[in-house]
C-alpha cells in the first residue's frame, strides 16, 4: 500500500489532498527533563551528572532508562487515543545523540528511545512531531534549553549550528518513510540571536541537511523570542515547510492569569495575542500550528485553569490553527497526567520544595539583580539588561541547589529506592484530572 505524508499545500495541512487539522498534546520533560516540571532543581544535565556522581555509572543509566520507559507506555497511548488526540510532540535532547567529548560519533540512546516511541505512535494512528528542544550551547538563556550557564552559545559558534544540522540529516535519514511522523520541529524556542541573519540561515542549512535524504516530512520553523516573532525569518524556500509558534499569555502577562480579571476583558486580550502572532500564517501564506499552550494548575481551583484552557482552544479552533498542549504528564505543575501524591517521586518533591521551588529560584534570581542593581556604579542598568542578565544568576542558582538541595536529599536514598522512583510515571501509578481529558476530548472532536 502506497504511504500518504501529510504535506503543505498552501496555508493547510494536506493527507491525500484533503484538509487535516492536528490536535493533541506535547509528552512533556520525557526526554528532556525540566526542572519544574519534575520537581527537580536544575538542567537536565546537571541532574543527570549528580545521580551519577552519588550512584555511579551503572545505577545512573538505569534510573534513567526506568524513568524514560516508565512515563510513557502502551497505557498512555490507549488513554490518549480514547482522548481522540491525532499528534503528539515530543521534545528531546541533543544530548542523546551527541557526546559533547566525542561530537562525530552519535550515542545509540537517540534512535533506541525515538524508535520506542515511534512504535507506538504507528500502532495508535497518532501522529508524531519531533521537537529538538535542546542545542550545544543552549539555543536560549533558560533552563528547558539544558543551559547551565544563561548564555545562549548556540549562536555564537556556528560549529554548534553545523552539529545540529548534520544531526537533523542524520535523522530524517532514519525516519523519512515513517507514515505517523508528521515533521521535524527544527528548535524549540530560539532566543537572544545574535545578528538578524543567522536564523534563516541556520534554517536553510538545517532544511538542505533534511531534504537530502527526506523529501516526504514537513519542517517546522519556530520565531525568535522563544516561537513569539517571526521577523528574523527573511525567507521559506522549501514547499513542504510550515511555521509554529508558543502561546503563554499569562507568563508575559501574569495579572490575565488572575481569576479575579474580568473573563470578558482578557477573551478579549487573548485573542489580540493571538492574532498578532497567527497573522504569519498570511504574511508566509503557510500553515501554523501553536506548539505549546497552556496553564499552571492549582488543584485547588481547577475549573480556573479549565476555563482558560477552554477560551485558547476555543480560539484555535475557531481560526482552525492545529495546537499541542503543554504538557500531557508531569510532576504535578502543568500536565493532565501526574503521579499520585502517595507515589514515591511526589514524596521526594515535597522534600525538595521545602527548599526549592522554580518560582523561587526565579525570585532570588531577581533579588540578586536588584541588590546589583543597587550598588551606585551600576544603578544606571536597564530594566532589559537585568532581565538578561538573571538568567546568568539562575546559571550559578543551579550549582548551589546541586550541592545544597539536590545532592544532600538523593544521598537519603539507596541504590535500590532510586531505581524504584521513576516508576510512580507508569500511568497505572498516576492520576489525571477527568475535567480535564473530558475538555480535550470535546475539542479535538468537536
Amino acid at each position: 500500500m502506497k504511504k500518504e505524508f501529510v504535506k503543505v499545500n498552501g496555508m493547510e495541512f494536506t493527507k491525500a489532498g484533503k484538509p487535516i487539522l492536528f490536535r493533541g498534546m506535547g509528552i512533556g520533560s520525557w526526554l528532556n527533563m525540566e526542572h519544574f516540571m519534575l520537581g527537580i532543581p536544575t538542567p537536565d544535565n546537571q541532574i543527570r551528572k549528580t545521580v551519577k556522581e552519588v550512584f555511579g555509572k551503572e545505577t545512573a543509566d538505569g534510573f534513567f532508562d526506568c524513568f524514560i520507559r516508565s512515563f510513557i507506555s502502551d497505557s498512555d497511548f490507549a488513554f490518549l487515543k480514547k482522548c481522540g488526540v491525532n499528534i503528539l510532540r515530543v521534545p528531546f535532547n541533543y544530548r542523546l545523540f551527541i557526546d559533547d567529548q566525542n561530537p562525530s560519533e552519535y550515542k545509540k540512546e537517540g534512535l533506541l528511545y525515538l524508535d520506542y516511541l515511534m512504535d507506538f505512535c504507528e500502532n495508535y494512528q497518532i501522529y508524531l512531531l519531533l521537537d529538538l528542544h535542546t542545542a550545544p550551547g543552549g539555543q536560549n538563556p533558560d533552563w528547558h534549553s539544558d543551559n547551565n550557564t544563561g548564555i545562549p552559545e548556540f549562536w555564537h559558534y556556528k560549529v554548534f549550528r553545523d552539529q545540529i544540522a548534520a544531526l537533523w540529516g542524520y535523522i530524517a535519514e532514519h525516519y523519512k518513510e515513517k507514515e505517523y511522523l508528521l515533521g521535524y520541529d527544527v528548535l524549540n524556542e530560539p532566543y537572544l540571536i545574535d545578528a538578524p541573519d543567522v536564523l534563516t540561515e541556520f534554517y536553510l542549512e538545517v532544511t538542505e541537511s533534511i531534504r537530502k535524504s527526506d523529501p516526504n516530512h514537513i519542517i517546522f520553523l519556530e520565531g525568535d523570542h522563544f516561537a513569539m516573532q517571526f521577523d528574523c525569518i527573511h525567507e521559506i524556500k522549501d514547499e513542504n515547510t510550515a511555521l509554529t509558534f508558543h502561546y503563554y499569555p499569562t507568563v508575559w502577562e501574569p495579572e490575565l492569569f488572575e481569576d479575579t480579571y474580568d473573563k470578558a476583558a482578557r477573551c478579549r486580550k487573548f485573542q489580540e495575542i493571538l492574532d498578532q502572532i497567527a497573522g504569519i500564517r498570511e504574511k508566509f501564506h503557510r500553515p501554523i500550528l501553536c506548539g505549546e499552550a497552556g496553564y499552571d494548575i492549582d488543584k485547588n481551583n481547577l475549573p480556573h485553569t479549565l476555563e482558560l484552557l477552554d477560551e485558547t482552544l476555543t480560539m484555535f479552533n475557531e481560526a482552525e490553527i492545529s495546537w499541542t498542549l503543554w504538557c500531557y504528564k508531569d510532576a504535578q505543575f502543568m500536565g493532565m497526567v501526574y503521579p499520585k501524591d502517595e507515589s514515591s517521586w511526589m514524596q521526594f518533591v515535597e522534600k525538595i520544595h521545602q527548599n526549592w521551588t522554580h518560582y523561587k529560584e526565579m525570585g532570588q534570581a531577581n533579588e540578586l539583580m536588584e541588590r546589583i542593581k543597587a550598588w551606585p556604579e551600576f544603578e544606571k542598568a536597564t530594566d532589559e539588561l537585568c532581565y538578561f542578565m538573571q538568567f546568568r544568576q539562575r546559571g550559578i542558582l543551579y550549582r548551589f541547589q546541586t550541592e545544597c538541595i539536590l545532592k544532600p536529599l538523593i544521598k537519603e536514598y539507596t541504590s535500590e529506592e532510586i531505581l524504584e522512583l521513576p516508576k510512580s510515571f507508569l500511568f497505572s501509578n498516576c492520576g489525571y484530572y477527568e475535567e480535564y481529558a473530558k475538555l480535550l476530548k470535546e475539542k479535538v472532536l468537536p
